[in-house]
């Protein structure tokens, strides 16, 4: 008959001889505190899934749009990310960059979530101590995005009405959500082929 080797109790640490190759501990106390453990766990668990459904059944249409906007602009980012800032044209790799709005948000929130009005754009710089660098905004939008879609997307932002209700920010959530994780394999798969 094969001897069973000794192992360590997986909550005091001891060492035991097991009764059978799957025993975990070495007796009656220390199995009592491994289940209550297990059980603290799975009720940990659930509780901070209980938790998130909770929040989410606060969350008001604000919240929402909010939660929207800022997975929107983690979009622009990493869609720009290899262009230069909008504005100016830096390249800079040491400063931060937002995503940058030719109408505001303010003024235009119809075209707050519109991919040809948000472009990268420095932080400090352009978006923030120049309120979005404006004049030299344009002509570069112009550029990117040719004279046709520029005056489409005026006549969105003067004429348009954005109401999008709680399900569909959350399908816009969802769409953008999935174009990032796309995008960022992409990345990966292209780093891998240019190491080959």
């Amino acid at each position: 008959m094969k001897q069973i080797k000794p192992k360590k109790c997986a909550v005091c640490g001891g060492e035991f001889v097991p009764y059978r190759t799957t025993q975990r501990v070495c007796g009656t106390t220390c199995a009592i505190s491994l289940g209550k453990s297990n059980i603290q766990k799975q009720n940990a668990k659930a509780w901070q899934k209980e938790k998130k459904i909770r929040k989410e059944k606060l969350k008001t249409h604000k919240d929402w749009l909010k939660d929207l906007q800022v997975v929107f602009n983690e979009f622009i980012r990493e869609r720009d990310k290899s262009l230069p800032c909008i504005s100016c044209g830096t390249v800079s790799t040491s400063i931060k960059y937002d995503a940058g709005h030719f109408f505001s948000v303010g003024a235009y929130p119809n075209v707050r979530f519109d991919e040809d009005n948000v472009h990268k754009q420095c932080s400090n710089n352009c978006n923030v101590h120049r309120s979005g660098n404006i004049l030299e905004y344009r002509p570069r939008l112009i550029q990117k995005i040719g004279p046709v879609r520029f005056a489409q997307l005026e006549m969105r932002a003067r004429n348009s009405v954005l109401k999008l209700s709680i399900p569909e920010i959350k399908m816009k959530i969802e769409y953008y959500r999935n174009k990032i994780k796309e995008m960022k394999k992409d990345t990966v798969i292209g780093k891998e082929y240019d190491g080959i």
